[in-house]
């Protein structure tokens, strides 16, 4: 027990957390193998909480940034997908406005259709 709090209290110095005179203190009381005062061990117990919930954030922020990457490539290729299919769309809606408006025959129509559908 002694071990991993002298672990965890030098792990509090080296982040930055806390008073770091309070933290020293704290280490070579430690170190000496003397008994800890409650108040300094709450002190520890309270950073120790701080850090780890700054940790899990931090963890959380990273996952949500990739899935916010990842949701955007799929967004990206999605709209893309969109512009294909509108401008197939468009392009249909053009052939069938000037087979309506008699400038092609059905003929034409269905072989124009057919090539835009194959590219």
């Amino acid at each position: 027990m002694s071990d991993n709090l002298i672990k965890t209290v030098q792990k509090l110095i080296d982040s930055g957390k806390g008073d770091s005179n309070r933290l020293h203190e704290i280490f070579n009381v430690l170190k000496h193998g003397t008994p800890l005062y409650l108040s300094d061990y709450k002190y520890v117990e309270s950073l120790i909480k701080t850090l780890e919930e700054q940790e899990q954030t931090k963890s959380e922020k990273e996952i949500k940034s990739k899935n916010t990457k990842g949701q955007n490539k799929k967004s990206e290729t999605s709209k893309k997908s969109e512009k294909v299919q509108s401008k197939g769309s468009s392009a249909i809606k053009i052939l069938k406005n000037r087979l309506a408006a008699g400038e092609i025959t059905i003929e034409e129509f269905q072989e124009l259709k057919k090539v835009l559908k194959e590219t």
